[in-house]
């Protein structure tokens, strides 16, 4: 199973909430336990970043790249284009979205996307999310005492994703358009 991981998302959450940082909060040791932990679960895992995208790592030296370590646990990085305009500030986001989309996968950001699911432009890709984004989006924490990463995975079943009728009707977008629980 893949998940699209925001890492801009991720990241911040961690610098602010875990390093305390309140400015340049993005820190890539938060994605770095982020991909450790869904790699652990069995996830193959799908970053997506903006590209020059220059931020900390913990207690090393600020970066411009992904970290080796995390790039060497994804399945692929995928680089957000650098688009200025008022209607592009969250390209990360749609990529996200769009990502996901693609491989009709789950992806995990604590956004709640409503902005999305109003007014994205490509008509499948918004029918998708509206219809699925409760089953498929992912929320997460860090525990600030511990410094940890989880997931908050609900009560839906988990082996919902592994039985045959649900991996059939999520097998491409337009049959997930049609899923209902």
């Amino acid at each position: 199973l893949h998940v699209v991981v925001n890492f801009a998302n991720v990241g911040a959450t961690f610098g602010e909430r875990v390093a305390h940082r309140a400015h340049s909060r993005f820190d890539y040791e938060g994605v770095r336990r982020c991909v450790r932990h869904l790699v652990e679960k069995g996830l193959s895992v799908i970053g997506v970043v903006y590209e020059n995208f220059r931020a900390m790592d913990g207690c090393r030296p600020e970066v411009m790249t992904v970290p080796p370590d995390i790039r060497a646990m994804c399945e692929s990085i995928e680089l957000t284009p650098r688009i200025t305009g008022f209607h592009q500030k969250s390209a990360d986001d749609e990529m996200t979205i769009k990502c996901a989309y693609r491989r009709n996968c789950r992806f995990l950001d604590n956004d709640n996307y409503k902005e999305w699911l109003r007014f994205l432009k490509d008509e499948k890709v918004r029918t998708w999310l509206q219809s699925c984004q409760s089953i498929l989006q992912m929320r997460y924490y860090f525990d600030t005492g511990l410094g940890t990463f989880d997931t908050l995975d609900g009560n839906l079943d988990p082996s919902f994703f592994e039985q045959a009728p649900a991996t059939a009707a999520l097998s491409s977008p337009s049959a997930a358009v049609g899923l209902v629980l």
